[in-house]
Parts: structure tokens; C-alpha cells; sequence
């Protein structure tokens, strides 16, 4: 092949080639997903309020507050795993977001549990006194999650289902200590089941659109 050719050659696969939009740098991606969370959140306080006793649990390990306190590393945790998921060679950050996350869901959970076992309620499902607490914490989680969604589709991660059910739980376990924030129940079982066990619901029902919202915007970025 003369060099003429091979020039032409290069041209023509030059043409064809897309200029690729730089990512923003992680931090400032993982600031804007808090501020999100933080607007929405703090409308949400305004309008409810804090619990009476908010200020006075956290203080006391195994009360509402030791759960606001594990829902909120969990959705610090889940919500850096997620960023560093999606993109190649940030594994170790991702592996301290989801040690973060992790030890986040299993302290709300604990608490949650702990408050059942001592008390002399008995065991139920979710009925209609914990809706407003859990439809509360799945709101308020939809602006982090669409925002996580939203840098995921343009990173193209590897490992899009790792990334959803961490950018889930997190966005959920956010949404979820804003809920408790402004929860004042001390009752047991509502306390498990609409506040402790929120990251699982978000798992739940969050992973699927956030894998359909990331799927959707790598197919935009590439038209």
C-alpha cells in the first residue's frame, strides 16, 4: 500500500469518528448528586419539620436517631460506589463506597431490629401508617437517582447492574434518612419497616429504572 493510500485510508476513518464529551471530574459530579438530594431535602424539612425529639436520638445509639445515622453512610457509601463503578479504574473507591454503604444498611438494620426485640410488639407487614414515611424517602430519592443515572449513561460503565443496585440503595438510603429526620414515631415496627429497611426497598424498586435510565443515556450519547 503506497503512502498515498495510507493517508486516504486514515482520512476516511478519521471522518467517521465522533468527538467524545469529556466526563466531569468525579467530585464535583458526587457534590452535585448531594446538592440534589440536599434541595430536595431540606424542602422536605421545611415543609414537615424535624421529630420533636430528633436532636435528643442521635445521641442514643439504639433509637431514630442510630438509624439516621446508618442511612446516611449508606447513602454516602452507595452513592461514591456508584460513581466510582462507572468509571474503569476507580475499583478501590468503589470497594470503600460499598464497605461505607454496606456498614450503613447493616447499622440502620441492626437498630431496627434491636428496637423490635425490645419491645413487646408483635411482628407485622408494612400497613397504611408507614406509607407516608416510605412513599416520602422514595421521592426525595429520585433526584440523586436520576442525577447517578444520568452520569452513569455517559461513562459507560462496565458493570451497569453493580452500579444500579449501588446508585439504588443509595439514593433510597438517602431519600430514607431525610424520612427518618422528619419522623416523629417511636413505635418499633414502623420504625424497621418504613425507615431502618428503606435501602432494600429501594433495591426493590429502584434497580430496574435505573438500569432502563443508564441503558438510555449511553444509547443518546452514542447517536
Amino acid at each position: 500500500m503506497s503512502a498515498e493510500s495510507t493517508r486516504e485510508l486514515l482520512r476516511e476513518l478519521a471522518s467517521d469518528l465522533t468527538p467524545v464529551k469529556p466526563l466531569p471530574r468525579l467530585r464535583f459530579v458526587a457534590a452535585a448528586v448531594l446538592l440534589a438530594w440536599l434541595a430536595i431535602g431540606v424542602g422536605g424539612i421545611a415543609l414537615e419539620g424535624l421529630a420533636p425529639t430528633f436532636w435528643q436520638t442521635l445521641a442514643v445509639p439504639i433509637s431514630a436517631g442510630g438509624i439516621f445515622v446508618g442511612l446516611l453512610l449508606a447513602g454516602l457509601g452507595g452513592v461514591l460506589a456508584a460513581l466510582a463503578l462507572a468509571i474503569p479504574g476507580r475499583e478501590p473507591l468503589a470497594r470503600a463506597g460499598l464497605a461505607l454503604g454496606g456498614a450503613g444498611v447493616a447499622i440502620a438494620a441492626w437498630v431496627g431490629f434491636a428496637l423490635v426485640a425490645d419491645s413487646s410488639l408483635a411482628w407485622r407487614l408494612p400497613r397504611a401508617g408507614d406509607l407516608p414515611c416510605l412513599l416520602t424517602a422514595l421521592v426525595i430519592s429520585l433526584a440523586p437517582a436520576l442525577a447517578l443515572a444520568w452520569f452513569s449513561g455517559r461513562a459507560a460503565p462496565f458493570r451497569p447492574l453493580a452500579l444500579a443496585l449501588a446508585a439504588a440503595a443509595g439514593a433510597a438510603a438517602l431519600g430514607g434518612s431525610v424520612a427518618q429526620a422528619c419522623c416523629g414515631s417511636d413505635q418499633a415496627m414502623h420504625l424497621l419497616l418504613a425507615h431502618a429497611l428503606v435501602p432494600a426497598l429501594g433495591v426493590f424498586v429502584l434497580t430496574l429504572p435505573l438500569l432502563v435510565a443508564i441503558r438510555g443515556s449511553e444509547r443518546s450519547q452514542n447517536y
